[in-house]
């Protein structure tokens, strides 16, 4: 049974700066949507979509130039912010800190979020007493939720909505955003709404995923569809600059989401000195060689390795009759499984703690999802195959009882590795 291709834009330009200097530095293939899970009456419906990455010789913004349709990747979000405690403490200590720097000698302080999921930022700077706004384009996230103190408009984010919403409410002293600008394909109209919206002297706080991080870490299974940009501190500069901004300071924010570094920005005439911080990465980024193509080349070379070395464990494993088992079913997950070709031939199923998604299947692989209990009721599985190897610290923690009984696990990134 062939899936289907899905309905996708190819762009032949640069997401941030329109350039036409797009070069292709590494192809995934063919791959589903990283969150698609589904049932197994699904399975004929099931789309796939290519998945390359590209590199912008003109502004440095690394890419996926294949875009999904809005409506496709958002239609079912399962993802509601407040119910991660992690996030909610982060996105706390954000408001607090931001209130202290930049908004309590302010009369009536406003802010503005790109992309506020449920409210779980907005609330903590309305209980500060600053004036929140947000937009969302997830109805079933912004209807789930009871807005006090503050306002989300459900929309997706650009120049338009922008000035709809500056007429209403005015500028803001801070614009913030937490991951979102990694979701958005129509970012150039999104720089012109921010421009729009943020006070001459106000400050824009953009949270994302570093590309530092996937370079460093191996983490490539953080890029698929959903993920469509990876930016570096080079890549943010100049796409702010044609906004007439730049940034002045970086914070780096490593216990949220395995590997983000939050940018403050500011217009050009906002007035606040640039920080040591931004001339350290500016001088990191290129040593490292992240203003050139080849870099990039060099690590799909690298991911091919590990593909190599997983599959090579994983062959070896089970001619020697073990049984294994995937842990986590996640998007990184996804991206791990349909890349390497890891599916039912392999793994016995997935476990996972999310009860909305047990009885589901994976996407692409279409693997069963089951509680951890599952293991209990099943043959003892000999290995479990860690799609969540980010957490590992907390996973063999919760999972003493599985490691006590001799139960082993694989970790599959950046190198190939048994624990314990």
């Amino acid at each position: 049974m062939n899936p289907q291709m899905g309905a996708y834009t190819e762009h032949t330009t640069c997401r941030c700066c329109e350039g036409s200097n797009l070069i292709k530095v590494m192809d995934f293939g063919n791959m589903p949507l990283a969150g698609g899970f589904l049932k197994s009456e699904q399975f004929r419906e099931e789309k796939l979509y290519p998945l390359q990455v590209s590199f912008c010789r003109d502004c440095t913004l690394l890419q996926v130039p294949q875009a999904i349709p809005p409506a496709t990747l958002f239609k079912d979000y399962f993802y509601f912010s407040s119910a991660i405690k992690t996030l909610v403490d982060h996105c706390t200590e954000w408001a607090k800190e931001a209130h202290e720097r930049f908004l309590k000698e302010r009369a009536n302080p406003s802010v503005f979020e790109i992309g506020c999921n449920d409210g779980v930022m907005l609330k903590p700077f309305a209980a500060l007493g600053v004036k929140a706004v947000g937009v969302d384009p997830a109805t079933n996230v912004v209807n789930s939720v009871k807005q006090e103190g503050f306002t989300i408009i459900n929309d997706f984010f650009n120049e338009e909505v922008a000035k709809l919403i500056r007429a209403q409410y005015g500028q803001f002293d801070a614009i913030t955003t937490s991951f979102s600008f990694a979701h958005i394909d129509n970012m150039v109209s999104v720089g012109k709404g921010v421009s729009e919206l943020l006070k001459d002297d106000g400050v824009a706080m953009i949270e994302v995923y570093y590309l530092g991080t996937l370079m460093e870490e191996m983490q490539y299974d953080m890029i698929y569809h959903e993920h469509c940009n990876y930016y570096s501190l080079k890549s943010l500069q100049n796409f702010l600059s044609r906004h007439g901004m730049e940034i002045f300071d970086i914070k780096y924010t490593p216990g949220v989401r395995s590997g983000a570094v939050r940018f403050y920005g500011q217009k050009k005439r906002g007035g606040r000195a640039i920080t040591e911080a931004v001339r350290a990465m500016e001088r990191d980024e290129l040593a490292k060689g992240y203003d050139r193509a080849e870099t990039f080349m060099a690590y799909g070379k690298k991911i091919e390795g590990t593909k190599v070395a997983l599959m090579g464990l994983l062959d070896k494993l089970k001619t020697e009759g073990k049984t294994i088992i995937g842990y986590g079913a996640s998007g990184r997950g996804t991206m791990v499984m349909n890349y390497c070709g890891i599916d039912g031939q392999y793994l016995d199923y997935v476990v996972d703690d999310a009860p909305a998604k047990h009885g589901f299947y994976t996407p692409g692989t279409h693997v069963q999802i089951f509680p951890w209990e599952h293991t209990q009721e099943e043959k003892f599985p000999d290995y479990a195959l860690l799609f969540a190897w980010s957490f590992m610290n907390e996973v063999l923690k919760k999972r003493m009882d599985y490691t006590a009984k001799g139960g082993k696990f694989i970790v599959p990134l950046p190198n190939v590795k048994i624990v314990p």
